[in-house]
């Protein structure tokens, strides 16, 4: 469903700076990437990033990095003053989108076991859980892998 006022766009190297801050702002120090990182993702073969805007102010923004027929998500973050207005579930379509248009058929992604919302989102939009991978995120924090095929 589309969303009054959002812009989706592929990433930019511009964009660096705003989702590096987003991201450290979306997760937990132990969990959020770091300049390096986050700059290894974005450049990887088979990377693909898609920026959500409102109102001219990056809101959120999905990574994704692809092999053969399988997609990762890498991370989704949505800043909190934009969230529950569908800017999550809209970059999701999108990249999902995006993805089965050069084949993919599986997508996947970890999400901390804990995190019922991401959990909940996930679902919603098809994703189940396919293992749990204990100490993922450190010690004690244990996350799901969920995944979708894609049609």
């Amino acid at each position: 469903m589309p969303v009054s006022g959002l812009l989706l766009r592929p990433y930019h190297p511009s964009d660096f700076e705003a989702l590096l801050a987003m991201d450290q702002v979306c997760f937990p120090k132990t969990i959020a990437y770091g300049r390096g990182e986050l700059k290894s993702y974005l450049r990887s073969e088979g990377s693909r990033c898609i920026v959500a805007e409102m109102a001219g102010t990056v809101a959120g923004f999905i990574l994704t990095e692809r092999a053969a027929e399988i997609a990762h998500i890498v991370t989704l973050d949505v800043l909190e003053s934009f969230r529950r207005q569908s800017v999550g579930s809209s970059l999701l379509e999108a990249a999902e989108q995006d993805a089965a248009s050069l084949g993919v058929t599986l997508m996947y992604l970890e999400t901390a076991t804990m995190n019922k919302a991401a959990i909940a989102l996930w679902k919603r939009h098809g994703y189940r859980e396919a293992a749990t991978i204990e100490n993922y995120y450190g010690r004690g924090q244990n996350a799901f892998e969920m995944q979708k095929l894609l049609r």
